[in-house]
């Protein structure tokens, strides 16, 4: 009888099989049926966080085009209530000093480092670190749903990118559910004992601790606050800024429709026209914005002088209110001087005249009536809407049609 090298005699001289082999191979078998299903949850759970990471990022992106690129239209802003831009261009997108986005791009970054700890780290116990993954996802939930209602109640518009990634969290969560009831371990019991793990190795969790740290610092280091670079608050609540080329212009953000206004300051009629856009605008402050564009008559005494003095009110930070205030005043027989404009609007007054007195406010409002030229502009007001002109105000009709036809695209 051949002996295999496995095979045992027992007392009696009869060979038997090495049962301690066969128990631990039917244990692996075992083990290795426990182990499949749990490592698919957690693959499937790294790449829901990848798929995340995609969106945030996606979403970063979008944020940064509306603000630094005046003529970004994004796929998402489809209607007034599916609008990813109205979303993107509210107080809300923006937490604690940095974008929201960026913030769901570092948790979902973050989730997927852990899971990668549970899919090549074998550690006790069994569910880690699937314990603390439930815990943050289902919180990721609760802001899912807390954002859902802000863009509800407050924003009155949807994104349909952020949509997604509140599904992802809901997925999220229900993957870390599976996790722990297949390790037959409840959320608390299983959050305590890897925090036990975690804290009887007090050097890891540091260079955990240490490592989120210094990624938040990096962060707010280098991320500039591009969403407040150009923008602040104007005549009656509205922002305002300046166009890429210097335009100053006051309204939408994010604007639905972009009306240019030709104007002189001593035209009779240009007060009142410039009266009634400024209400339209304050009336639709999300989807209007008015750029100002001087054009001063030469039939008029002061107008030129007046429009280089509201280009240099525009240096110190106060465009609009002197461009209000020159509009009140500005068809007296008497000049407005500098000194005076400079008391009203609280500007510097020395930098005021030595501005006004420049080549650089000379040429500006130049390039403005040379602009206006190119339009083939006769008189003031006049107002521009892509390339059409509407000499004296625009009509009521072409307003509603122009906002309908946009909210459509």
């Amino acid at each position: 009888m051949v002996m295999r090298k496995d095979d045992i005699i027992n007392g009696s001289g009869r060979v038997i099989k090495d049962q301690r082999k066969t128990s631990s191979d039917t244990f692996g078998r075992i083990l290795d049926k426990q182990v499949r299903p749990i490592r698919a949850w957690r693959i499937a759970f790294l790449v829901l966080c990848t798929v995340g990471g995609l969106l945030s990022a996606d979403l970063l992106r979008l944020h940064v085009k509306v603000y630094k690129d005046p003529n970004y239209h994004a796929f998402c802003a489809m209607s007034e209530q599916l609008n990813c831009e109205t979303v993107a261009t509210s107080s809300w997108a923006v937490l604690a000093g940095l974008p929201v986005a960026l913030w769901g791009l570092v948790g979902y970054f973050f989730l997927g480092g852990l899971c990668i700890c549970g899919l090549y780290k074998r550690r006790q116990p069994a569910s880690w670190p699937f314990g603390i993954l439930f815990w943050l996802s289902l919180f990721s939930v609760f802001v899912s749903i807390a954002m859902y209602v802000i863009s509800h109640a407050f924003i009155g518009a949807f994104c349909i990118i952020c949509v997604a990634t509140y599904v992802t969290n809901f997925l999220l969560c229900g993957l870390a559910i599976a996790d722990l009831r297949f390790v037959k371990s409840g959320p608390l019991a299983a959050v305590r004992a890897e925090v036990r793990g975690l804290l009887g190795r007090k050097f890891t969790s540091l260079i955990y601790v240490l490592s989120f740290a210094a990624v938040l610092i990096v962060l707010y280091s280098v991320v500039p606050a591009y969403w407040q670079a150009g923008v602040s608050t104007g005549p009656g609540g509205l922002l305002a800024g300046t166009t890429t080329e210097g335009f100053h212009w006051i309204g939408a953000r994010a604007p639905l429709l972009h009306v240019i206004e030709f104007s002189d300051y001593q035209c009779p009629y240009c007060s009142r026209g410039h009266s009634e856009i400024r209400k339209l605008t304050g009336k639709h402050p999300d989807k209007i914005r008015l750029v100002h564009r001087h054009f001063p008559l030469r039939r008029h005494r002061f107008a030129f002088a007046y429009a280089k003095m509201a280009y240099c009110s525009g240096q110190q930070k106060r465009f609009w209110q002197a461009n209000d205030y020159l509009f009140k005043t500005g068809r007296r027989r008497d000049a407005v001087t500098p000194a005076e404009l400079a008391t009203a609007i609280q500007l510097n007054p020395q930098l005021l005249s030595t501005c006004v007195d420049s080549e650089a406010a000379k040429v500006a409002v130049s390039n403005d009536i040379a602009a206006g030229r190119g339009f083939k502009i006769r008189g003031t007001p006049t107002y521009v809407i892509g390339n059409k002109t509407y000499p004296g105000r625009i009509p009521k009709k072409v307003i509603s049609a122009a906002l309908t036809q946009k909210q459509n695209e």
